[in-house]
């Protein structure tokens, strides 16, 4: 009919191909270029992954912020064109692949290769590899050095060739805790721990001077304010290390009877910067 509006309809079947190539991609990277009939590609694309992360797992990348940031950024941006390209070809119908031999077993072995990809190495894999943890703090014992809520990195292999020092935070698996606590040491083997009776703790006769915060930490308030009145003064034995917690008013620590001192054996590894918190400004800080 004259002067009518005809457009051009786009058939379903494309945006639905789109959709499950896409969905494969990003369910079991390169599935979806399986899917699209493009075996080579969907290898070319998917082994560059577990190559990268075993790389990854035998370099530093993770323990410096930026590093990490790079690092996983880069994996992710990866994963997220495997989906698009997926997505794409599958939209636009183009295949420029030729077939392989015995399709029916190339594509099997193709397809179990992938899931391997996807599933090896695995983070806690990664983990074991480089002694790199990461956690939540849940409790504000160390504010404003870490706080509720940060996540930290920390180097769970750390101390495993050298003791930690005088102002070194610690993570520690300190019975009757079940979780791992990070905490502060300002005693080791030989030194004198002293209380004055305002609080104030010395450590060989020299105060106690903390570091000041990274950042700016969203402010917390205290629940409570802890009781260190029993404790005066001791003397650090060999294997063992006196600790505290930055926030000296509400800490559970070695000042406290039933805590105690921690045996080295107990200590698993180092936190070593921020890669999460609420106070923006906090976010890499390194920790000491």
């Amino acid at each position: 009919m004259a002067g009518s509006d005809v457009r051009p309809q786009i058939k379903p079947w494309p945006r639905r191909r789109a959709l499950l190539a896409g969905f494969l991609s990003f369910l079991i990277p390169g599935a979806g270029q399986l899917y699209n009939r493009q075996p080579r590609k969907a290898l070319a694309l998917t082994l560059p992954i577990p190559i990268l992360v075993i790389l990854g797992a035998h370099t530093r990348i993770m323990f410096v912020f930026y590093g990490m940031v790079v690092f996983l950024g880069f994996l992710l941006l990866w994963r997220l064109l495997i989906v698009i390209e997926a997505a794409h070809i599958a939209w636009t119908g183009k295949r420029s692949e030729a077939a392989l031999p015995v399709p029916r077993v190339s594509y099997t072995v193709i397809a179990i290769i992938l899931v391997a990809a996807a599933l090896y190495p695995s983070f806690d894999d990664f983990k074991r590899w480089t002694s790199f943890g990461a956690f939540s703090i849940p409790s504000a014992s160390m504010c404003p050095t870490i706080c509720i809520g940060d996540r930290v990195a920390a180097d769970m292999g750390s101390y495993k060739l050298k003791s930690p020092g005088r102002g070194d935070l610690v993570i520690i698996q300190h019975q009757p805790f079940s979780a791992l606590l990070i905490k502060r040491v300002i005693g080791i083997a030989g030194d004198v721990v002293i209380q004055d009776p305002n609080g104030k703790l010395f450590i060989n006769g020299s105060p106690l001077t903390l570091p000041q915060p990274c950042g700016h930490p969203v402010e917390q308030k205290n629940a409570m304010t802890g009781d260190y009145s029993d404790f005066k003064s001791t003397k650090v034995a060999d294997g063992e290390l006196f600790v505290i917690g930055d926030n000296l008013v509400n800490s559970y620590d070695s000042r406290i009877a039933e805590f105690g001192r921690v045996s080295l054996d107990q200590v698993r590894g180092r936190p070593i910067y921020l890669y999460w918190s609420r106070g923006k400004s906090r976010i890499g800080c390194l920790l000491h």
